[in-house]
């Protein structure tokens, strides 16, 4: 990022982060190519082992990469199927096969990762349409990708934290995920919660990025979407699966998250809501920083924990 002499709520960032602005992506609403080409660039670690491919087929026929990462050790608990990031207009299942690969290493799971079709050539519903394509594979075809016995669950960020969300709103009752992991999500295309208002010139993401998202997202029904596509407006979350909610203290999206979480809770939804103070939306692009790394830590830990049944009911909703 190159101008740094105004970031709202820099004085309580983390030292460690504040220190690396310089360090990060300054994204700027308008060319998306370039905005892509800035994400890739941002991006370059690379897993030790390459993952599987396999493709998938959503509604009218558009065939989409599943990439598959397994543990090094072979074995496997569960199944992750993971949702990237990127304002539903950047970032491929590609370029988080590092993402991907420690995941499953940290969890011992097999981690399936989507390679959804972005906005703007391909509005919604074309990325929900191919994430929940890849979540029925793998409910209905296991043995297709190599996969044992055990628990499904969802892990999206950020945009890929909505299109996680909607998945369950779409599928969830018929088939649903074990659990559901949502890292600092984007649910909310009001955008009128007190962080949206704001956070107009946080790094990474703000509010003007949040709402141009939306608009290219949505495009001409941005004001008569259906709720699958901002579950925030969901009519009902009460058979959601145990959900973790990973907020950041200096983004727009912060306190729709948060919202979301005390919904949950009081459906009665088991749920787990991680607030990071003095960090800021994208901070797990901040390269070995100590909170990066342990957002990362209790995410896989949330993850791990759900491999075995925790309540009474064994979490069938």
């Amino acid at each position: 990022m190159t101008d740094h002499e105004i970031v709202d709520g820099r004085d309580r960032m983390l030292r460690e982060l504040a220190d690396r602005l310089d360090e990060v992506p300054d994204y700027r609403p308008g060319d998306v190519a370039a905005m892509r080409e800035l994400m890739a660039s941002s991006m370059t670690e690379r897993p030790a082992r390459d993952p599987e491919v396999h493709l998938v087929f959503a509604d009218g026929g558009a065939e989409r990469e599943l990439r598959v990462h397994r543990p090094p050790t072979g074995a496997s608990a569960g199944t992750v199927l993971h949702i990237h990031g990127g304002g539903f207009f950047m970032g491929s299942a590609t370029l988080y096969d590092a993402v991907c690969a420690q995941l499953s290493e940290r969890t011992g799971t097999v981690v399936c990762s989507i390679d959804y079709r972005l906005a703007p050539e391909h509005p919604y519903p074309a990325g929900l349409d191919d994430c929940a394509a890849a979540y029925r594979a793998l409910v209905k075809d296991p043995r297709r990708f190599g996969l044992g016995p055990g628990p499904l669950g969802i892990y999206g960020e950020s945009a890929g934290a909505a299109l996680a969300a909607g998945v369950v709103a779409r599928v969830g009752e018929e088939h649903p995920p074990d659990f559901l992991a949502l890292l600092e999500p984007v649910l909310d295309d009001h955008l009128s919660t007190a962080s949206a208002r704001r956070f107009t010139a946080t790094p990474i993401w703000n509010r003007g990025l949040a709402e141009w998202s939306w608009d290219i997202y949505l495009g001409d029904i941005r004001y008569s979407r259906p709720a699958e596509a901002a579950p925030a407006h969901l009519p009902d979350v009460s058979w959601f699966p145990p959900t973790l909610i990973s907020t950041r203290d200096l983004d727009p999206l912060r306190d729709e998250g948060i919202a979301f979480a005390r919904r949950l809770i009081g459906e009665g939804v088991p749920t787990e809501l991680r607030h990071y103070p003095g960090t800021f939306h994208g901070v797990l692009g901040v390269a070995g920083s100590a909170v990066a790394s342990r957002i990362v830590a209790d995410a896989a830990c949330f993850v791990r924990d759900h491999l075995v049944p925790r309540y009474a009911d064994t979490g069938t909703r």
